[in-house]
């Protein structure tokens, strides 16, 4: 059957995706998205507007994906590389169609009203300048402290009142405010309110099905962003996801088969946007404090992919790629009997290219003591002997597969 995905649902999924890279600054976007919608709904924008306008909120930082540049974002109004994001937030939306809608948003949302440029549709231009707005105060109110939003509405109103004219434009600065004044608004920032909002938001225009080829688009938007966190994982996930189709072609699997595998390897490192930027670079063996915190990752993954209706299958392939044969990988210490072909062949994908790769703490392994390491793994029952067959008899394709972007 052909992979049929709902776009909301891919939303949420990258916006929950995002809210790892801030590690302890979570749920950011979904905050901005909703001040931003309660604000504009005082404005008599129509659903559809609305709609598009939360998601703009919750994708507005898809070009980040280092933690150190989120605290900066976040937490320095005036950071020097704001517009860098902006930018590769656009470039990373653009292809895809749906999506692609929301592009313009993002690449202004850190521009000053009087700055934007005059081309710009108008209801682009409200929407980024709305994002800003929201962004600006979600970042007062991380300053201030989420235990209680109440405590600090008064300060953060006379601070976005100061902003009106030349960064954020009037009118819109009056429907926060107006909104503002609400004691409800506040109190519904707190994380668990929040979350239950988007749950429950229809964002009926956005409730569509997309097919594999569409959907292929998310997920390679997802792998850029994972693996722009560092240069040592720069196309690990393109490089896992293509190896993976791969093994899987010269297994035998039937097309609809190649594809689920080569989005399970795509998206395999979701949960990776959690892991600091100091322990991805750390150029020597981690801490056992540091690598639980690694641990932490596939699981992580399986958070996100297996509320996505749909992935429930893809998103074991993915998240078990740390799972070993004997029992003694991580994070569900599954064994054997657990782990799907499918899973198998992930798992190996994932080995090679790594080892492929160069890493901060060595450099990249020559594809004949790949096949040994390989073997070796075997041996210690981590990793499937069939699998690793298939990708050492040829290991110029599989070494082509892992390391050559397409």
């Amino acid at each position: 059957m052909p992979l049929q995905i709902d776009l909301r649902s891919s939303v949420h999924a990258l916006s929950d995706a995002l809210d790892l890279v801030g590690v302890d600054d979570f749920q950011h976007g979904k905050r901005v998205a909703k001040i931003a919608r309660e604000s504009a709904i005082l404005l008599g924008l129509p659903e559809s507007r609305l709609d598009k306008l939360v998601c703009a909120g919750l994708l507005h930082d898809v070009g980040v994906s280092s933690t150190a540049a989120h605290r900066r974002l976040v937490h320095e109004a005036q950071s020097g590389d704001r517009h860098v994001h902006c930018e590769r937030g656009y470039e990373l939306l653009q292809p895809f169609a749906h999506l692609s809608l929301l592009a313009n948003a993002v690449r202004y949302h850190h521009t000053p009203w009087a700055e934007l440029p005059s081309d710009l549709d108008e209801a682009d231009a409200v929407d980024s300048n709305l994002i800003l707005l929201a962004d600006r105060v979600d970042s007062l109110l991380l300053r201030e402290g989420l235990a209680n939003p109440l405590m600090h509405r008064e300060c953060i109103c006379d601070e976005i009142g100061t902003l009106a004219g030349r960064e954020l434009a009037p009118e819109l600065v009056r429907a926060f405010l107006g909104a503002a004044t609400s004691e409800a608004f506040w109190i519904a920032l707190v994380p668990r309110h929040v979350k239950a909002w988007l749950d429950e938001l229809p964002l009926a225009s956005w409730q569509v099905t997309i097919d594999f080829p569409r959907f292929r688009h998310v997920a390679r938007l997802v792998s850029s962003i994972v693996d722009a966190k560092s240069p040592f994982t720069a196309a690990h996930s393109l490089g896992v996801a293509q190896l993976a189709r791969h093994l899987a072609g010269r297994m035998g699997f039937p097309e609809d088969a190649l594809a689920r595998v080569e989005i399970a390897g795509l998206m395999h490192d979701v949960g990776k946007l959690c892991v600091p930027d100091e322990i991805v670079e750390k150029p020597a063996r981690l801490t056992p404090v540091e690598f639980s915190v690694m641990e932490r990752h596939s699981f992580e993954t399986y958070q996100i992919l297996r509320h996505v209706p749909g992935l429930e299958t893809i998103a074991e392939w993915a998240a078990f790629h740390h799972e070993a044969l004997n029992g003694h990988g991580y994070p569900f210490r599954h064994k054997g009997g657990r782990l799907s072909m499918e899973a198998r062949i992930v798992a190996v994908a994932d080995v090679f290219q790594a080892l492929a790769q160069e890493r901060p703490y060595r450099g990249a392994q020559p594809a004949g003591e790949i096949s040994g390491i390989l073997d070796d793994f075997v041996g210690k029952g981590v990793l499937d002997g069939d699998v690793v067959a298939v990708a050492t008899e040829d290991l110029a394709a599989s070494w082509s597969a892992a390391t050559r972007p397409q």
